[in-house]
């Protein structure tokens, strides 16, 4: 049990660190695109008001308040009037001839944005289209390979980072884990030894009191008294024996499981409560698929089945019906699916979370005074799930709220 709460916190706390470290990666990089391209923007804008050149511009001041002197952008533009090229600057880059700015410009006029970028040849050129007159139209080009390849490093490098960190910060996480659920261990041991001791230590006077009662009843006849004392004494008795039992089961999380045939022993353990369900003036219904074969301990598997059917008759309205099904489900994975259902007609506004939490009890429930429970039985059965490696959950629907076991 406290291994799977400590890989729960170290999952937990991991996953954290990965959001803050996937959010700041982000952000980040976010940020630089988007100051990339308005310095982008900005030279683009320089170059058209110049008519493809930088003119009298020296420095380009960026959104940060640094100075790039103008000499050190690669460039070039083309006058376009149509598909014809009108003139053409590339003088001002070693990279493009004349016939590949054409062949760029003719390119760029044809896209619908005036803004875009061209990638190819490992070059990213950003671009701008402007009219110059009626029939002739601008389009400048500026080399923003570095921007994209200083871009691209910084995501490299903040990925690279953050993989590093969380790798660190998981075995960190994973070195000190036993000592943040250290308390949990020890309130947990303190409570299993008390709810132990108690157990032990309340059945000795139970067992004095029942003696005594049933000697003053040889004595003087049996009497309101002594039956009150006597159903008492068999209540706390139960309740003893309930909370030693859960106690034990949570104990043992290495159980031993074994290849078990669910539908006998779903069968077998149903068919002991079709009397009483019926003497009471309900109905009980049993649709089980033979042979269903499941990995658990027969023992508690059949208490599990016991505790469910008993809980459902328990609280099933008057001349409502207790439904037993249990079937297959999953092709390429196997699985058992038990659903133990009753009619419950005042179940609408119920939290069925709570349903598994030790002694809940449905206190505005009429049945609760008709039948006086503790709030454990299904708090045990959730633990003999949990020990097979299943699930359970409750639902309602149509006036039936439904127990279903996944093995």
């Amino acid at each position: 049990m406290f291994r799977r709460l400590r890989l729960q916190f170290i999952t937990i706390a991991s996953l954290a660190i990965l959001f803050i470290l996937v959010f700041t990666v982000g952000i980040i990089n976010t940020v630089r695109s988007f100051q990339t391209e308005q310095e982008i923007s900005k030279v683009l804008n320089t170059l058209t008001e110049n008519n493809g050149s930088f003119g009298k511009t020296k420095k380009i001041e960026t959104n940060q308040g640094r100075e790039i002197p103008s000499d050190s952008f690669r460039f070039f533009s083309a006058t376009l009037s149509g598909d014809e090229v009108v003139s053409q600057d590339t003088s001002h880059t070693s990279l493009i001839n004349d016939e590949e700015a054409a062949t760029y410009a003719r390119a760029a006029s044809r896209m619908t944005s005036t803004l875009g970028t061209i990638r190819e040849k490992n070059i990213n050129l950003s671009y701008q289209v402007s009219k110059v007159s009626k029939n002739k139209i601008l389009v400048v080009f500026l080399d923003t390979t570095s921007y994209y390849n200083s871009s691209q490093a910084l995501l490299s490098l903040s990925i690279l980072l953050s993989m590093f960190g969380f790798i660190f910060f998981v075995i960190i996480v994973s070195a000190l884990s036993g000592i943040v659920i250290r308390p949990f261990i020890r309130n947990y041991e303190k409570q299993r030894r008390f709810i132990t001791n108690a157990g032990h230590e309340l059945k000795t006077p139970l067992a004095i009191i029942s003696a005594n009662t049933e000697l003053q009843e040889l004595m003087t006849g049996e009497n309101e008294w002594t039956k009150s004392t006597n159903d008492q004494v068999a209540r706390l008795t139960t309740l003893i024996n309930s909370l030693v039992a859960l106690s034990r089961l949570e104990e043992q999380p290495d159980i031993v499981l074994q290849d078990v045939d669910f539908s006998y022993i779903t069968e077998d353990a149903a068919e002991d409560f079709k009397g009483p369900v019926v003497r009471d003036g309900k109905s009980f219904v049993m649709d089980i698929t033979p042979d269903i074969h499941v990995k658990a301990e027969e023992k508690s598997l059949f208490e599990l089945v016991t505790l469910l059917v008993d809980n459902a008759n328990k609280y099933c309205d008057p001349e409502g019906t207790v439904t037993v099904r249990l079937r297959q489900i999953g092709r390429t994975r196997k699985r058992a699916r038990l659903e133990v259902s009753n009619t419950y007609k005042d179940g609408k506004a119920v939290d069925y979370n709570k349903f598994f939490e030790r002694f809940y009890r449905i206190e505005e429930s009429h049945n609760n005074r008709e039948h006086k429970g503790f709030g454990i039985g299904l708090s045990m059965a959730q633990s003999m799930v949990k020990l097979f490696k299943g699930r359970i959950f409750a639902s309602y629907k149509n006036d039936t709220i439904t127990f279903t076991v996944i093995l």
